[in-house]
């Protein structure tokens, strides 16, 4: 009874798969981008604004580093100089 219910439930799961992304490939076919409203080179740009918000983020956390770099070295010396 459990294995038919399960068998049944993965049936209908592999048909919505199949109604949710009708191609196989990581590609969409021609036929399906004017349907589905896949824009051309969607998952380069994709790809593309992942990378550069990321580079962006990276390039924003070093600049923050090498200021606290130099507070410390600021702090460093000031403490020293007390001495």
């Amino acid at each position: 009874m459990i294995r038919s219910v399960r068998i049944w439930l993965w049936g209908l799961v592999a048909e919505l798969e199949y109604q949710l992304y009708p191609w196989k490939t990581s590609t969409p076919p021609e036929w399906v981008k004017p349907e589905h409203r896949v824009e051309p080179d969607y998952e380069q740009n994709l790809n593309y604004d992942w990378l550069k918000s990321h580079d962006e983020k990276i390039g924003r956390l070093q600049q923050e580093m090498l200021w606290v770099q130099q507070e410390i070295h600021k702090l460093n010396v000031e403490y020293k100089t007390h001495d």
